[in-house]
Order: C-alpha cells, then sequence, then structure tokens
C-alpha cells in the first residue's frame, strides 16, 4: 500500500482499490450467486452500511498510511476483535462479562499506548486514524449481522463495495485524474496486487476459512498480520521497529486473546453462532 502512495494520494488510491474490487465482486456475484436484493429498505442499509465498512474504513486507513508507519498501523488493525466487541456491547448485540472488559481495557490501553508513542516521532495523527479506521469497520461489522442473516455473504459485500464506490468518487475522481497519466507500470502492478489480494482474496480466504474451523482460530491469525508487515516493511519500506511498538503490541494482542477466549467459552457454553468480534479477521 505504502509503495503505491509514493505516486498516489490516499484518495486516489483509495476509490482505485474500491472500484476495482466492485467491478470484480459485481463479476463474481453475477456468476456464482446472482441473488437480487429485496426492497428499498435493503438498499438504503446497504449504502449505510458502505459508509462504515468502506468509506470511512479506507480512507481513513489509506490516509493513517502516510502518516505513520505500516507495521503500526497493522498493529492497530490487530485490535479489532475487542473494539468491535465494545461497540456490539454498547449497542446491545453482545452480552459483557468481567473477563470481556478486561481484554477491552488492556487492548484500549495498548492503542492508547500506541498513539502516545507516536507523539514523539510525529506519527500519533497516523495511529489515531488507524485506530479510528478500525472502530468504523466495526461498527460495520455489527450494524450488517441482521441483513447478512438474510443474503448471501458476497451479495451484502458486493453491494456494499459498489456504494462505496460511488460514495468515494467526490473524493477521489478528481487527484485520480490528474495522477493516473503519470503512474509507472510498477505503482499499477501493485495496485492491481492491492484489489487482488488484500481485498478480494482477503474476503474468499475469510469465507473459506471460516466455513471450515472455529472462528476464533480464523481470528487468532489476525496476530500475524503485524509480523508479516514488519517482516515485509524492513527490507521494502526500510522501516524500523520502534521499542515503543513491542509493549503497545503485547497488551493489544493480550487484550484480544482474553476477548476472544471469553468470547467462545460464552458461545460454547450458549450453542450460540459466532460473535461479529470473532468473525472480525482481515479487513476488506
Amino acid at each position: 500500500m505504502k509503495l503505491a502512495l509514493r505516486e498516489l494520494t490516499s484518495p486516489a488510491l483509495a476509490l482505485l482499490r474500491v472500484a476495482g474490487a466492485a467491478v470484480l465482486f459485481v463479476a463474481l456475484h453475477r456468476t456464482l450467486v446472482r441473488e437480487r436484493v429485496r426492497g428499498r429498505r435493503d438498499y438504503g442499509l446497504l449504502a449505510v452500511y458502505a459508509v462504515f465498512g468502506v468509506m470511512l474504513n479506507q480512507l481513513l486507513y489509506i490516509t493513517a498510511l502516510t502518516l505513520t508507519t505500516a507495521t503500526a498501523a497493522q498493529t492497530v488493525v490487530a485490535a479489532g476483535p475487542a473494539i468491535t466487541l465494545l461497540i456490539a456491547i454498547l449497542a446491545r448485540k453482545e452480552t459483557a462479562t468481567r473477563l470481556k472488559w478486561v481484554g477491552i481495557a488492556v487492548a484500549a490501553a495498548g492503542a492508547v499506548l500506541l498513539v502516545g508513542a507516536g507523539a514523539r516521532t510525529g506519527s500519533a495523527l497516523g495511529n489515531l486514524l488507524a485506530v479510528l479506521n478500525v472502530a468504523s469497520y466495526s461498527v460495520y461489522l455489527v450494524i450488517s449481522r441482521g441483513l447478512l442473516r438474510r443474503y448471501h455473504p458476497l451479495t451484502v459485500v458486493t453491494w456494499v463495495f459498489v456504494f462505496g464506490a460511488l460514495g468515494m468518487l467526490p473524493w477521489g475522481i478528481v487527484p485520480l485524474a490528474r495522477q493516473v497519466g503519470h503512474l509507472h507500470a510498477g505503482t499499477w502492478a501493485v495496485v492491481a496486487f492491492i484489489v487482488l489480494l488484500p481485498t478480494v482474496g482477503a474476503y474468499w480466504l475469510n469465507v473459506y476459512a471460516l466455513t471450515r474451523v472455529e472462528s476464533s482460530l480464523v481470528s487468532a491469525f489476525g496476530y500475524l498480520q503485524p509480523v508479516i508487515t514488519a517482516l515485509a516493511a524492513i527490507p521494502l519500506l526500510h522501516e524500523h521497529v520502534s521499542p515503543r511498538l513491542i509493549p503497545a503490541a503485547a497488551l493489544i494482542f493480550a487484550g484480544v486473546a482474553v476477548t476472544l477466549w471469553e468470547g467462545r467459552r460464552e458461545r460454547l457454553r450458549r450453542g450460540a453462532p459466532p460473535s461479529c468480534a470473532e468473525q472480525e479477521v482481515v479487513e476488506p
């Protein structure tokens, strides 16, 4: 992502990513599902979901990457399950327990520490935008569960990306028009990679994994994202992992682990389906 930001501004890259993914999702949907949306109300809900799940999510995350390191931003993303659980509790979609609150508090302490550590390096705003990006996507996960019970997941994500692409046009079309003629072949290759793998590919991998193993186990693999990002960012972007990042990451990982463990234990006791916190693995 940061490689593409060398020649594209964040609104232009966000529009390319969302529009490209929308085209692919439409093609996949017409080939595999062909399910129709039933009623104007559902279209309206999908448009609202697009605001949180695509527009704010992509603009905040990509802008954050221009202001902080890829490793720090991805470490914040790892806090997603805890933030999702907090929003679900506040929305009365999940039951609160003492251990859940402990996990949320520990993960929140890690996020605050990470943002505070960024103040010394000038990346505090970028880290804060990354937190807001996760919160936006968490809202989407919580509010979209009702529609996901009535439609195929590919139907929901296709329309969310279509509405997201339309909503991104006012923000990204002008800078994209100015910059598209100056892009090198390498940048186009990076954009294609972003659309195919971290966006469309990540969705399919999530669905594939969640249908075959415990959702909590899939969520646990979210811990690998900051590690993989750091391993790639050090040689490709010449990033250095700050010593202050390590305790913040440890708190975030510990808090998420507690919330997932307690949520899974409670779910198994009640025989309930996986929670939205457990299902947050990789953002689209």
